[in-house]
């Protein structure tokens, strides 16, 4: 019988956890009370359930969405400073191992931590309340292994975003959005196809972005969204699917990024000669300040969003880049503020044919946004990372081909008891829907 994790792992374990510690007085309504306050300062990932007013009343009907964000997000945040230590650190355990058991791709060496996990769980917690705390769901934990061994990964969450009409024959129409959405890389390159002929410039309020006419290699992609000591530029090949077919007018750069961006690619191309727009007229290498801003970005299946407003789902990042040392890869927390395509042509490849100026010129950036970094590591052992509630001033590196932009990540806002103002930080694992 193959166990569905969805109601195995977050519609059992959790609400038997909270039952336990509150029947035990370990958790009571001064503690729900502290731990609303904290969850208000949270910014979640877009595909997270919010709990705050949940979290302050105690956990009131809770769906299995809930009980997700709650495990996932929540409370490795708000259980550290409640519960004792040896109860907090062997809850870690099972949050761990729905960490990797959520992933939509999961290799067998994470399959076997996960299940190690589990198994420390169950055993540590009969030693820290009762055996009779496990319950046939909780053993159901320690055979996922096989599950995911026999049918692969256990959660995807795919099936529940499948509109349906409500009534019967669901395979047919799970069927006809699958084709739907396999073959749209298709249609993307018939339509680019069939535009080569115009000029990659924006002259229209609506206009069709234009990416590459040659075939997309996933492979491609990936290397050099995973090893950032190929150093990207930002030309790198993008998926169809990353961008709308209809944008917006294109629009002038700020002067002060637009700064930023020209010294990133006197930087990133070695070219130290390269001029501002404004000697454009006396030089080829020149950086134009005409952008076109993106909404949104999709990266197989992870979407990034710029900064709106107050909101700031999906503008929250980790961004990978090379060490120092050019050996070990180092992760920073971000925020976009906007994603934006830029075309520049190499001095030494302007003699290219017009319809070549098309994924060899444009390139995709963010403007990121860089949050002060801590030296406290006190949480690193629970996956967590501190920082600085503020940003590092603007720089050229605040310019950030999106192949370096790891994955989406959630926020809390900490207040130390020396009253310091802090920011932690929740990475939760990367989605790759290819």
């Amino acid at each position: 019988m193959i166990i569905d994790p969805m109601h195995n792992l977050f519609l059992g374990t959790p609400k038997r956890m909270m039952d336990q510690w509150v029947d035990k007085k370990t958790i009571g309504a001064k503690e729900f009370a502290a731990m609303e306050i904290i969850a208000e300062t949270m910014v979640l990932l877009r595909d997270h359930t919010k709990l705050t007013s949940k979290i302050g009343k105690g956990f009131p009907y809770m769906k299995a969405d809930d009980w997700k964000s709650w495990v996932l997000v929540y409370s490795s945040v708000l259980l550290h400073s409640v519960l004792p230590f040896e109860m907090y650190n062997n809850w870690m355990n099972f949050v761990h191992a729905c960490h990797y058991l959520i992933k939509s791709s999961i290799t067998f060496d994470e399959v076997n931590s996960a299940h190690n996990y589990l198994e420390m769980f169950c055993k540590k917690a009969t030693k820290l309340y009762t055996p009779t705390i496990l319950t046939c769901n909780m053993y159901l934990h320690l055979h996922l292994r096989e599950t995911i061994c026999d049918f692969g990964p256990v959660y995807n969450g795919l099936l529940k975003h499948i509109k349906t009409n409500g009534k019967d024959s669901f395979e047919t129409t799970y069927m006809r959005s699958f084709v739907q959405n396999a073959f749209k890389g298709d249609y993307v390159h018939a339509v680019l196809k069939s535009s080569s002929h115009l000029s990659p410039k924006f002259t229209s309020t609506t206009t069709v972005i234009t990416l590459s006419f040659h075939p997309f290699q996933l492979q491609s992609f990936l290397l050099a969204s995973s090893n950032p000591h190929l150093s990207p530029k930002g030309n790198e090949p993008l998926p169809p699917s990353t961008f709308s077919l209809q944008l917006k007018k294109s629009s002038l750069m700020d002067e002060t990024d637009y700064a930023y961006l020209l010294q990133h690619y006197k930087t990133s191309y070695d070219l130290p000669d390269l001029v501002s727009y404004q000697y454009a007229t006396l030089t080829n290498s020149f950086v134009d300040n005409e952008i076109t801003k993106l909404k949104f970005i999709d990266l197989l299946g992870q979407q990034y969003h710029g900064k709106n407003g107050s909101a700031s789902c999906g503008s929250l990042v980790h961004v990978m880049f090379v060490g120092s040392d050019s050996r070990n890869t180092l992760v920073y927390a971000g925020q976009i503020q906007y994603l934006f395509t830029h075309f520049f042509t190499h001095p030494s490849n302007s003699n290219l044919h017009l319809t070549r100026m098309v994924h060899d010129h444009q390139h995709v950036f963010a403007y990121i946004k860089w949050f002060n970094t801590s030296s406290d590591r006190s949480r690193e052992d629970d996956g967590l990372e501190f920082c600085l509630p503020t940003f590092s001033p603007d720089s050229h590196h605040c310019i950030v081909p999106v192949h370096h932009i790891f994955l989406e990540i959630a926020t809390a806002g900490i207040t130390t008891n020396r009253n310091v103002s802090k920011r932690l930080v929740i990475a939760l694992p990367k989605k790759l829907y290819a």
